[in-house]
């Protein structure tokens, strides 16, 4: 009975999954020729730097497809994000031993997103898909360069060892350099200590004015949970599968800026009469099961409504036994505050102590309410 179902609620999430990812919010596009045209982007929370982009002209419309080589920029309003076209000619490093410096290179027309600009800089990240290396640009009047940071390995006397490449000190120090008595040490290559300190040398250059555009320091967002469910498994019979009430609470942190979709969590579960078997005289007897799981997962598209999943470890305990398995969860999410879950449906790897134990075990069913704990807390 439980697999029918199983494969309902996949089903059901995959196609969760296809609407949530066909929301559009609004902002407009930028044509190679300076014309602005006001439309919906396809929001995708990008990691890696876009190449192209999917926009509707109106939500009634079918979807285009625009490109950086054709486009100069996009914009999208709800999120404040501003992304221009750039060409860019970038250094490919492999983990391969070097003789000598890197010198291979690879061209790519991607839309970068702008992280702070004042007057005279604009600062840009860029993350090409095909080496996965996360840059920072400078644009700065005519002159558009790459703040040069990475690492090769290289080969002296038979051994191998990494050589560090951080020009984009150097650089800073130039850039700044029209500035007397601006020496705040050089930054971590990262958006949040690099915007930190071109603010700091704007500061110190343009006392009264504020500047451009500067990207909202994200962070990281925690919440608390209270779950209440139904419990279908019972670790000393797998084959018993009968609803049992189940309360629990949780904690669960969602990281910031490109990697939003994703979380970590720790929640504690308890059901009640449960049967087992007692040791010894092999009476039943009702026991109570407590689960403590440590996941980690996903959320799936853009919209109000996203699906996600998990996977983790999961630890269960009743009167005469202990487990721990690592297995998945699948849910829906009504803007990461309210969920409907189904935890921990399958055994993975591990056999929970019964030679025969299959692998889509009876599951967990429960409702999570959220509360956010730093930054506004609305109902939803």
């Amino acid at each position: 009975m439980f697999r029918p179902f199983l494969l309902t609620v996949i089903l059901l999430l995959n196609t969760g999954y296809v609407f949530a990812q066909s929301a559009f919010q609004e902002g407009y596009i930028v044509k190679a020729a300076g014309d602005t045209l006001a439309c919906y982007i396809q929001y995708q929370d990008w990691s890696d730097s876009p190449a192209e982009i999917r926009i509707k002209r109106d939500l009634t419309q079918k979807e285009e497809i625009i490109s950086a080589v054709s486009y100069k920029a996009f914009y999208i309003a709800k999120e404040n994000q501003l992304y221009k076209s750039y060409t860019l000619n970038l250094l490919y490093v492999s983990e391969d031993v070097y003789a000598t410096k890197p010198d291979t290179y690879f061209q790519q027309t991607l839309f970068l997103q702008q992280l702070w600009s004042d007057q005279k800089i604009s600062l840009y990240y860029a993350r090409s898909d095909k080496d996965g290396r996360i840059r920072f640009f400078i644009e700065e009047g005519p002159s558009f360069y790459e703040l040069i940071n990475y690492s090769f390995y290289r080969q002296k006397e038979g051994q191998n060892y990494r050589v560090a490449v951080q020009e984009y000190k150097q650089q800073l120090e130039q850039l700044t350099a029209d500035v007397a008595n601006f020496s705040m040490t050089s930054p971590i290559y990262a958006s949040r200590y690099l915007i930190n300190y071109l603010q700091a040398y704007h500061d110190r250059k343009y006392t009264a004015e504020p500047v451009k555009f500067r990207l909202k320091d994200e962070k990281s967002t925690f919440y608390v949970g209270l779950n209440a469910g139904l419990e279908r498994l019972n670790i000393s019979d797998l084959s018993q599968g009968k609803n049992q009430a189940s309360v629990g609470v949780s904690a669960r942190v969602n990281f910031p800026r490109n990697h939003q979709q994703m979380y970590a969590k720790i929640a504690y579960h308890r059901a009640s009469k449960i049967m087992v078997l007692q040791d010894g005289t092999l009476r039943p007897v009702d026991s109570n099961l407590k689960t403590i799981e440590i996941l980690a997962g996903q959320y799936l598209g853009g919209g109000k409504i996203q699906p996600f999943y998990n996977v983790g470890l999961v630890i269960f305990s009743n009167k005469i036994a202990t487990t721990g398995i690592l297995t998945p969860g699948v849910g829906v999410s009504f803007k990461k505050r309210l969920e409907l879950e189904v935890s921990h449906f399958s055994r993975l790897f591990f056999k929970m102590g019964q030679e025969e134990a299959p692998f889509f075990i009876p599951p967990r069913i429960s409702l999570n309410y959220y509360i956010k704990l730093n930054g506004p807390n609305k109902l939803f």
